[in-house]
């Protein structure tokens, strides 16, 4: 019997240290999100839904970087976010999503792309988040 058992499960991490342990140990941004993740409980061995986000100006230049997202060929889903008239912040957003297991390479080299992508339409790329999956 446990005598603290929401302590217990809390400190449950379902990652195991052998992926963990290279993810602690690079100083790359993402492999930070990816700690994070796991210790928030993430078992980073099954497939999340990350949505990576870019924030723009107006809503043509969300368009074309909608499209070309769609042009890459990695099976995203693209959504584009109007800014509703009440908002403080007047920008659109470009948000792709897919399931993907979070396998550090694979997502630095998406960073990379999309950074890419912010750099070319002169808006700013937001970085990605995921709910966790158990």
């Amino acid at each position: 019997m446990l005598l603290f058992p929401l302590l217990s499960e809390r400190f449950f991490m379902p990652t195991p240290e052998h992926v963990l342990g290279p993810l602690r140990a690079s100083a790359d941004p993402d492999a930070k999100v990816l700690v994070l993740l796991a210790e928030a409980g993430a078992d980073l061995q099954k497939p999340h839904v990350p949505e990576f986000a870019f924030e723009v100006e107006t809503a043509d230049i969300a368009q074309a970087i909608a499209n070309e997202l769609s042009c890459l060929g990695l099976g995203f889903d693209v959504d584009l976010y109007a800014p509703a008239p009440e908002d403080a912040n007047p920008n659109h957003w470009v948000v792709a999503k897919r399931t993907m297991v979070l396998d550090l390479p694979v997502v630095m080299e998406l960073s990379a792309q999309f950074e890419a992508l912010a750099v070319k339409h002169h808006v700013s790329y937001d970085g990605w988040g995921a709910e966790i999956v158990e």
